[in-house]
């Protein structure tokens, strides 16, 4: 489905008129690689293939995203940690205080050099809704979910987000052929 509008913005590339389309988006401007958006907006410039998203609501977004990965049923990755920091507003050393280390040690987890310890990780996803009063109310499904978190990592699955509704789902990513 094509959105067309008299205000449809012109490309900043070449200045033709560009469209927006309602498809399915890689969401990498979230810093994750496995996140993909329904719904959004998205437009490429037929002249010159420049492209671009129209994200609303982006807060009401991220807030979706950060409480499905607290109650996603795989450990956490070090680019999901990242993003749940960000999300916070802390920076490495912050979140190292709360979770006694040290923000190399954050540092390192969300390079992907360290994998998040257990324990650790399961205290992430406990500080999310504590630090985020939009989330508390969501503090104990957190607790209830962590006994039957799997052991594998969550890279290995997909976190889709419906722009339009706001409902996240988690599955297994398919296999490339």
């Amino acid at each position: 489905m094509i959105l067309r509008r008299r205000s449809d913005p012109l490309c900043p590339n070449c200045g033709e008129r560009i469209t927006f389309q309602r498809r399915r988006y890689r969401y990498l401007e979230s810093g994750m690689s496995n996140v993909y958006l329904t719904g959004a907006q998205v437009a490429e410039c037929a002249a010159c293939g420049h492209g671009e998203v129209r994200l609303s609501r982006l807060t009401e977004l991220h807030r979706t995203v950060a409480r499905a990965l607290v109650t996603s049923p795989c450990r956490l990755t070090g680019e999901q940690v990242r993003f749940l920091r960000k999300y916070l507003g802390l920076n490495g050393e912050q979140l190292g205080r709360y979770l006694h280390t040290d923000k190399t040690k954050v540092s390192k987890w969300e390079s992907g050099q360290d994998p998040v310890g257990r324990a650790s990780e399961r205290l992430i996803r406990l500080l999310v809704p504590s630090l985020d009063e939009s989330l508390r109310d969501g503090v104990e499904e957190v607790a209830r979910k962590l006994p039957a978190i799997l052991d594998e990592p969550g890279s290995g699955w997909l976190l889709q987000v419906d722009t339009r509704t706001l409902r996240a789902s988690f599955g297994p990513a398919p296999c490339e052929a």
